[in-house]
């Protein structure tokens, strides 16, 4: 979805190009336009455009604005088209007031219907109205604090939002969309400070009312202000913020949605995020090198520390749902193959299908929600769909400060790192890495053995089959030159490698804007073996290895091969390498590792090893087509990394 940051500052005027620098790390979360508004003396001065950060900066030179306050916003476009004039920030009819908004305001028309009398509006977009609804209220209260009571009260509809006001205060709210406060410590070091009483707030306590702060940061993302500042305030639904500028820095106060003071936890960011280094480095672009970085995050989410209550809420449960989003419902799938092989009763479901299903959701069951970001709109739709149901909630998570975290009843970390390409990679293999694990500890639930080592030898195993792939990487891109004209690619598999198939055919469509369609290989004569002729234009990805679906997908592929379709394998068998038009070899599995060293009891190796080979070379494929159609792989078109809208 869009992306918001506000930066206030007492020690300078170059809000503008730490706003840009923030912006530019959060263009996973859209990248349609860009703006920035900065307050000078009494005056906001706005520029936006259409394009990334880097094109719009140059186009509109927005580091040129000086002041010592502002808000930017990248957009993913939901209300009205992309143009300069839906761009945000949006401001006021005075010009006093300008806001930068991420969600969706359901009852804007009915706002915006009621206050065309006397404003006039300039974008097509719900956002504008929040603008025109402060001016509106501000013109008739005098005190910020009732008028943000009075607007909460009026806006329907999932938001973030933050308004900038000509007299230097920073106020904004948040309902079901990820809003963050980041303080940094003056220069005398009062960071905890009440500014009702003038008394200095013990570190060792734990919350607190108004904060003194040199400089502040709200943001949709801490990835944005984690440079400059690990301490992070996480605003609860329906709270909202006012920051006032006093001498010398900033007092930061917290209300409920009734206006009473919130005492809040200020949270040092444990993630590895605040040591991790935001930049592509030797690589192209985030989504190669985060390819590439596969080969140590499966490895470290092996090592991922899963909480004994989380193990036994799985066992003892009456049935598990599983659930997620894109590449996360993919893995879901994997979840759900993985724990009934254990015994567990499991059923798997998109998040947008949760609320809307036949099943019968009670205390009874366990929730299992999986997210890269923590923030997608349908899996905290239903994951609160779940709650209110009485269902506990437990996640497999990458931001392990995310709403999802934060609303789950146990958690755990794939410990994947920040990944900033659009389409997953990392965190894909890192979640089946997790999911793994747990089915293997569920599996030895009754023995007392100390697993560490084996998941350390293990990791290291899948690590260097990772690097033997990714030195093929020169196969692939000519691979990638022979079928990067073609409009249609079928990705075919058995058993759990249909999974991959699916994962595959998702990558090819989000990075390289191909149809790419996952079949079940057996279901190939039920149907889709219509699509294939002896045209270029047939190709097949077939996901061969050696597991007991074997066979039967060869058999498959032969059927393919005589209507004249034009077969990609990806195997680790050569026993019948002549079927495929080109194959793709895979690390041995058996061959290359003791098979029974790397066995547990009911999850043998395989189970994870083949999945997790097999994604990386439809990833590499998928990004090697997408380059050499020159597209960008890093911000495919019309989707963006945390989809926070339903």
């Amino acid at each position: 979805m869009c992306s918001i940051i506000a930066y206030a500052s007492c020690n300078g005027n170059d809000v503008s190009s730490i706003l840009l620098d923030s912006l530019s790390l959060l263009e996973y979360r859209g990248y349609d336009s860009v703006g920035i508004a900065v307050l000078n003396g009494s005056s906001i001065s706005v520029r936006k455009g259409v394009g990334n950060v880097k094109d719009v900066n140059r186009k509109h030179r927005l580091e040129e604005l000086v002041g010592s306050i502002g808000i930017g916003h990248t957009r993913w476009a939901t209300h009205g088209s992309i143009s300069d004039l839906n761009a945000h920030p949006h401001t006021s009819c005075d010009g006093t007031i300008a806001i930068v908004h991420n969600g969706i305001i359901d009852n804007y028309l009915e706002l915006r219907e009621g206050m065309l009398k006397d404003h006039s509006f300039k974008s097509e977009t719900d956002s504008e109205v929040i603008a025109h609804m402060l001016e509106h209220l501000l013109s008739r209260h005098k005190d910020i604090k009732d008028v943000m009571v009075t607007l909460l009260r009026l806006l329907h509809g999932s938001y973030a939002f933050v308004a900038l006001l000509s007299n230097g205060t920073l106020v904004g709210s948040r309902h079901n969309e990820p809003l963050i406060v980041g303080v940094v410590p003056s220069a005398n070091n009062n960071l905890y400070y009440y500014a009702n009483n003038k008394k200095k707030k013990e570190k060792k306590d734990s919350k607190y009312n108004d904060v003194f702060c040199s400089s502040c940061f709200i943001s949709s993302d801490v990835l944005a202000f984690i440079k400059y500042t690990d301490k992070a305030i996480f605003l609860s639904n329906d709270e909202f913020f006012i920051l006032r500028p006093i001498k010398h820095g900033y007092i930061l106060s917290i209300y409920d949605a009734e206006g009473r003071k919130a005492s809040k936890q200020i949270t040092q960011i444990a993630w590895e995020l605040s040591s991790y280094v935001i930049d592509k480095g030797k690589y192209a672009h985030y989504t190669l090198k985060e390819i590439h970085e596969q080969e140590y995050t499966v490895a470290r989410a092996l090592c991922s520390k899963i909480n004994h209550e989380f193990i036994a809420r799985l066992i003892d449960a009456r049935r598990v749902i599983v659930t997620g989003s894109g590449s996360s419902y993919n893995a879901s799938l994997y979840a759900k193959h993985l724990l009934a092989r254990v015994g567990v009763n499991v059923d798997a479901y998109i998040a947008s299908e949760v609320r809307y299903s036949s099943i019968s959701i009670d205390s009874s069951d366990v929730l299992l929600a999986i997210s890269q970001s923590g923030e997608t709109a349908d899996l905290l739709d239903a994951v609160r769909y779940a709650k209110s149901r009485g269902c506990k909630i437990l996640s497999i998570v990458n931001v392990t400060t995310s709403s999802l975290a934060r609303e789950s009843d146990y958690f755990t970390s794939i410990n994947a790192g920040p990944e900033i390409g659009v389409a997953a990679t990392k965190s894909f293999t890192a979640q089946l890495a997790v999911i793994y694990k747990i089915a293997s500890l569920i599996a030895h639930k009754n023995n007392n053995y100390d697993y560490s080592i084996y998941y350390d030898s293990l990791g290291s195993a899948i690590s260097k089959g990772i690097r033997d792939i990714i030195a093929k990487e020169n196969i692939l891109s000519s691979i990638a030159d022979t079928i990067k004209g073609v409009n249609d690619i079928y990705v075919i598999g058995k058993g759990i490698n249909h999974i991959i198939a699916l994962e595959g055919a998702l990558k090819l469509k989000e990075l390289a804007y191909i149809h790419a369609e996952a079949i079940n290989a057996g279901e190939l004569k039920h149907g889709p073996l219509a699509l294939i002729d002896n045209s270029k234009n047939s190709v097949v990805i077939a996901l061969n290895v050696k597991d007991h679906t074997y066979k039967d997908v060869i058999n498959n592929v032969k059927e393919v091969k005589a209507r004249g379709g034009y077969v990609i394998g990806i195997s680790d068998c050569y026993e019948y390498k002549e079927c495929y038009d080109i194959m793709l070899d895979l690390p041995s599995v058996y061959d290359a590792n003791n098979r029974n060293g790397y066995s547990v009891n009911a999850i043998p190796y395989e189970y994870l090893a083949y999945p997790t080979y097999q994604c990386i070379p439809l990833q590499l494929l998928a990004y090697n087509i997408a380059v050499k159609r020159n597209y960008n792989p890093d911000y495919p078109r019309n989707i963006a990394k945390s989809v926070t809208v339903t």
